[in-house]
């Protein structure tokens, strides 16, 4: 029996109104109406619920509505006479060949099968064609059944528990996101998070690829995402209670060159999510212990004083200030002898992530070469296992540009050694031994950077400069080409900021956000960060200010990094945040305190997080070269050099380096091509002016 089988059952027995009972059950006046008079319309799970809690009958467990075919679309226009409706749905099975006791009715077959046949071949006029296909659209559209697909929110049971624990935890905002989808097909499946496998990724890939509207490049890597997504849930503290197990995507992965499955270092990843991560950022002592707790027992240590006494330690401190005195806080001191990470020591969450997956690839590479599994940290960072990971890393990442990857997972790895599991001194000399072993030798700019700067010739570099003008150029010839089609549809030409779409507008942001990368090459945090509160205007010229906290080497007491943006583009920010920028935010997000508010599937109150690799897509577009956001820095050192290496002291400035010497270090030996040149050009100076060699091409000629 079908779910409106048996609430019209319940209805004719009880006597009671539609309405009536869909108050009691606490939903909207016409749940139970629409349920009953809308073809294959799938109530939420909660409305189910709370349907069989007001009647005491299980609706949960009752079949859905059968997807009407044409010939129940047929039989209906029969019934209710509409002899012209159903004369031309059989045209369209005869026309389509669609059997059409078997064929399902769906509006966009309809519309495809218009597209693929013009009017002769079906042997209509032009007229009748575009009747026919009106009339039908309309009516398979309004006999279509309205199969939505199950939403998280549809289902209960423990994937409705786990889905509210994401909700509620410290995991990224895609993460919670994606989990929705994934969590309704376990549900659906059957399938306990216990048995969750590489070969259960497939099924969920192949069923996304048929109900997605999305493609298949789009639905792998929703599947990776999830992969992700289950190893944070298998050793995330609050989240493994479920029992989630680590699972390989089932797609081949450049960047995981071992194949080593995911499950093979759960434990050692579990053992870095609930100890190492809140102890590098700075959260918990290397035992555990939290802040709070540690101040609590150096006050319960500390002895008490006099009533004088304390008076007489504040009036010196007070004094001490008023002089200009540093008064020392012994605090930081004291936390570190604790075990506590602080300042520069601790990682942000990002270089945290990054260094996740070293740990990954380091474990990867020790089982890959051996067969050993690693499963806990203190195994790991062993010189002996660390010494044979690093040869298996350097072997699968020999290519055409020396790396310093595998350097950089070794530092990692003295850190947690030194830090955290507290190794022997000659232990942390082997692995500093090791680090030198792998270490390149390379400084400043990285090979594989250079040869991309090296791409940049004058005619893509003057591209470059003028990429904001070009992508505003094909926004307006967007705007004006959208007006004129409104004009031609409605008789009355739109103002242009009604035409602006959150597409068009994002490119307006990408134009500003390319335009502050030229104007100082500010990091690329400093500019997704950039708040409204750091723009100031001077006349008609703006400044972004960056504090010195939010740069990179600079904290209290050094100088902030302005950044004076050009009468253009101060032209186009004033546009953007008085008319664009407000079209752009999304619902409840009004006081969003970023330049770049988020967007899409972003949390509210956050920035824009991909709108640098957006900026990166429409250079590479309109200029021919993918670089990564990064290298805008280098990118302006570049150009500036290669107009003059004399300006290397001005570059210096611009960029923010603090000594000259760190600005020699990425730009000295940048493109030895350049030095080639001018000695060459020098060469021929000196040489076009000697008599003896034009006296020899006399000779010989």
């Amino acid at each position: 029996m079908t779910l409106a089988q048996e609430l019209k059952a319940y209805l004719k027995t009880s006597g009671e109104s539609q309405r009536a009972l869909s108050l009691r059950a606490g939903l909207n006046a016409k749940a139970v109406s629409d349920i009953l008079n809308i073809p294959g319309l799938t109530p939420r799970h909660t409305t189910l619920v709370a349907l069989s809690e007001a009647t005491g009958r299980d609706f949960l467990s009752l079949g859905k509505e059968p997807p009407r075919t044409y010939a129940d679309l047929i039989a209906d226009g029969q019934t209710k006479g509409d002899t012209s409706r159903v004369s031309k749905l059989k045209w369209l099975c005869r026309n389509a060949s669609w059997t059409p006791e078997l064929k399902v009715a769906c509006k966009q077959d309809v519309i495809d099968f218009f597209d693929r046949n013009g009017p002769a071949s079906v042997k209509l006029t032009k007229g009748s064609f575009a009747t026919y296909r009106s009339a039908l659209v309309k009516a398979v559209a309004g006999g279509q059944s309205r199969q939505r697909q199950r939403r998280i929110d549809d289902i209960g049971g423990i994937y409705g528990d786990v889905y509210k624990a994401i909700q509620a935890s410290d995991l990224p905002a895609s993460s919670k996101v994606a989990s929705g989808p994934f969590l309704v097909f376990l549900h659906d499946a059957n399938i306990d998070p216990s048995s969750i496998s590489t070969d259960t990724l497939a099924d969920y890939y192949r069923y996304r690829v048929d109900v997605s509207s999305k493609g298949e490049v789009s639905c792998k890597k929703h599947v990776c995402e999830i992969a992700t997504l289950l190893d944070k849930l298998s050793g995330h503290a609050d989240l493994s209670g479920f029992g989630f197990v680590a699972a390989d995507h089932p797609f081949e992965d450049g960047r995981d060159k071992f194949g080593v499955s995911a499950a093979l270092i759960a434990p050692l990843l579990a053992e870095f999510e609930t100890r190492v991560a809140p102890w590098v950022t700075g959260i918990v002592s290397r035992d555990g212990l939290s802040r709070s707790d540690f101040i609590a027992s150096l006050d319960a240590l500390e002895a008490p004083v006099s009533d004088k006494k304390a008076r007489l330690r504040n009036a010196k401190t007070d004094r001490l200030k008023r002089s200009g005195t540093t008064v020392r806080d012994t605090a930081p001191v004291v936390a570190a002898d604790a075990g506590f990470l602080i300042g520069r020591d601790c990682w942000s969450a990002s270089t945290l992530d990054r260094r996740r997956g070293y740990v990954k690839s380091m474990a990867k590479a020790i089982i890959a070469a051996t067969d050993v599994v690693p499963e806990t940290l203190e195994e790991l960072t062993d010189p002996e296992f660390l010494e044979v990971g690093a040869e298996a890393l350097a072997e699968s990442n020999k290519g055409d540009y020396p790396s310093g990857y595998v350097a950089s997972v070794l530092k990692s790895m003295h850190k947690i050694a030194a830090g955290y599991i507290c190794r022997s001194p000659e232990d942390l000399k082997h692995i500093t031994d090791l680090i030198k072993l792998h270490d390149t030798g390379i400084s400043g700019i990285a090979p594989r950077n250079k040869a991309k700067l090296q791409q940049f010739t004058e005619t893509r570099v003057t591209g470059t400069i003028r990429l904001s003008g070009s992508i505003i150029a094909a926004v307006n010839d967007e705007v004006d080409r959208r007006r004129k089609a409104h004009k031609a549809r409605s008789g009355t030409l739109p103002a242009k900021i009604e035409i602006m779409d959150a597409e068009l507008i994002r490119d307006v942001m990408v134009a500003l956000a390319h335009d502050i990368l030229m104007s100082r090459a500010p990091r690329s945090d400093n500019v997704l960060r950039a708040r409204l509160d750091w723009m100031s205007w001077h006349g008609d010229v703006a400044r972004l200010t960056v504090p010195a906290a939010e740069v990179k080497m600079r904290g209290k007491g050094d100088a902030d990094l302005p950044i004076l943006l050009s009468e253009s583009t101060s032209r186009l920010l004033r546009t953007y945040l008085e008319d664009l920028r407000p079209r752009i935010l999304k619902s409840g997000d009004k006081q969003n305190p970023y330049l770049f508010p988020s967007q899409g599937k972003e949390a509210n109150g956050a920035h824009y997080g991909v709108l640098l690799k957006r900026v990166t897509r429409l250079l590479a577009k309109h200029v021919g070269v993918q670089i990564h956001p990064h290298l805008y820095r280098h990118l302006i050192g570049w150009i500036w050099l290669k107009d003059c290496p004399d300006h290397l002291p001005k570059v210096q400035r611009l960029l923010g380096h603090k000594t000259l010497q760190t600005t020699l270090d990425y730009y000295a030996e940048l493109d030895e091509d350049l030095l080639l040149d001018e000695w060459q050009e020098k060469l021929n100076e000196k040489s076009a002016g000697n008599s003896s060699k034009r006296n020899i091409k006399r000779r010989f000629a």
